[in-house]
């Protein structure tokens, strides 16, 4: 008897654990085995462009790839990471007039990162390697993160991200400070500070998440979703 009472004390305990447990920060289910492609078009003083964003998973991973086409300047960027979003290895190349002009290589390994940059024409090349600590957020998870976040009115999140372009650390901010329709979706207005600067995110209400625009008042660049 003294047994079965035990037995059912514990595992009260573990359902009310179960209860009044949080759910997972990142959410990343709506990631298909087939590649999601979210093309958009981007205006603003440097002129017009295409931004593509692309990703899928497997088994055990979450890959991404965005393209930033703009007249004589393009930026692709390429990430692995896990299917909890911790970032495993990335890429970045920076192309202008058809000539390579930055090109960085960033890999995680457990509380650890090295990065290495090479910079044109000066064949100068910088490499760090140091350890973390706290999540970090890769260059190439940027443009996707909200979409794995748990969002409502009053969401928050503050994380540490990598800098490419200084090979550093800094921290980051993401809230969520309107709700707004906009292109006949409804969407969380989210607001991001990065190494990049201020940008606000519309994200979709529903399932997929999809961000429908970008506004990046520091660099006077809208971005809108056309398919």
């Amino acid at each position: 008897m003294k047994h079965s009472i035990t037995t059912s004390v514990i595992a009260l305990m573990f359902a009310a654990v179960a209860q009044s447990g949080q759910p997972p920060m990142f959410n990343t289910q709506w990631i298909s085995s087939k590649p999601e492609v979210m093309t958009y078009r981007s205006t603003g003083k440097q002129g017009d462009g295409l931004y593509q964003v692309s990703v899928m998973k497997s088994d055990s991973t979450i890959e991404v790839y965005i393209n930033i086409i703009t007249p004589g300047f393009t930026k692709t960027v390429g990430g692995k990471m896990t299917l909890d979003m911790r970032p495993l290895e990335s890429t970045g190349k920076i192309i202008v007039n058809n000539k390579v002009v930055m090109d960085t290589k960033c890999r995680y390994d457990l509380d650890r990162l090295s990065i290495r940059t090479g910079i044109a024409p000066y064949n100068q090349v910088v490499a760090d390697s140091f350890g973390y600590t706290d999540r970090v957020i890769d260059f190439s998870q940027i443009p996707f993160v909200v979409r794995t976040l748990q969002l409502d009115s009053s969401s928050q999140y503050s994380f540490t991200s990598l800098n490419p372009n200084t090979n550093k650390l800094m921290p980051m901010t993401i809230k969520t400070v309107g709700e707004e329709h906009i292109t006949d979706v409804d969407c969380y207005k989210v607001e991001m500070n990065d190494f990049e600067g201020r940008a606000i995110y519309w994200v979709e209400k529903n399932s997929r998440h999809r961000v429908m625009r970008i506004d990046e008042p520091d660099k006077s660049r809208n971005t809108e979703l056309i398919q």
